[in-house]
């Protein structure tokens, strides 16, 4: 990724389980970050609100929705790189609400994308999930695999991604996709791969969710990053575990 000495970078999603920690990430590394969190009534900032001591204070919040283009147009105003993550997550609320998957990460997506052309951003960083790729056919999963839209919540990062892809292709939008396998660490959800069955299949008897464990950092496993369109290859990971921000 470009040097980030001397810029302003925008988190979205930033109140989340990857989002906080990547902006506790930049701020040590002297960076000037904007937090973009979920507007609520209580004015809290999820994950944000836990974030270690040395850098509270240290970035600034923008609570805002990532469905309104004003709103994320004026987030990325001034800013020269997005690291987009925010999404609606979670596979199970997909089967009986796909409009909300589709009004956050598709229209999301594409309000953050049609903003970067306006204001000329220098990067946009789309984090999309092995979850596009469904059921693997063959592994390791390479970028040849077939996109298999297995649950509206996939089908809807199948189309931001594809969405992230095309503003590259059509207006040359300066785009990188990556796409995160398994990733574990402090403030992980405890809800576990059995409540992301099918509600038709229920959860396996005897199971039950997975609790969070107490891992030193954030760890990610990446079978591939989509480089930088255009480059004119795509490179296929190892598989093996690391930081995010070393992918990034």
């Amino acid at each position: 990724m470009t040097n980030l000495s001397g810029k302003t970078i925008l988190v979205t999603g930033a109140d989340g389980f990857i989002g906080s920690h990547l902006v506790e990430h930049l701020v040590r590394q002297g960076l000037k970050v904007r937090a973009f969190s979920l507007y609520n009534s209580f004015g809290t900032w999820g994950w944000l609100d836990r974030v270690s001591p040395d850098v509270k204070g240290s970035f600034e919040v923008f609570s805002g929705d990532i469905r309104d283009p004003n709103g994320v147009a004026t987030a990325m105003r001034g800013c020269d790189v997005v690291l987009h993550l925010a999404a609606l997550i979670a596979i199970p609320y997909s089967y009986h609400s796909p409009d909300t998957y589709i009004d956050t990460n598709i229209k999301g997506t594409l309000n953050v994308l049609q903003a970067a052309r306006l204001l000329e951003t220098e990067r946009v960083v789309h984090t999309s999930t092995s979850e596009v790729y469904g059921t693997a056919q063959f592994v390791p999963i390479t970028e040849e695999h077939p996109l298999v839209g297995q649950s509206p919540y996939s089908a809807s990062k199948i189309g931001a991604d594809q969405l992230a892809l095309s503003f590259y292709r059509s207006f040359g939008t300066p785009v990188t996709v990556i796409r995160p396998f398994n990733t574990f660490g402090p403030r992980q959800s405890t809800r576990g791969p059995a409540d992301d069955h099918h509600p038709a299949c229920g959860r396996p008897e005897g199971s039950s969710p997975r609790q969070a464990q107490p891992n030193p950092g954030l760890h990610l496993r990446c079978r591939h990053r989509q480089g930088v369109p255009g480059h004119g290859r795509k490179p296929r990971g190892s598989g093996r575990s690391g930081q995010l921000w070393q992918r990034l």
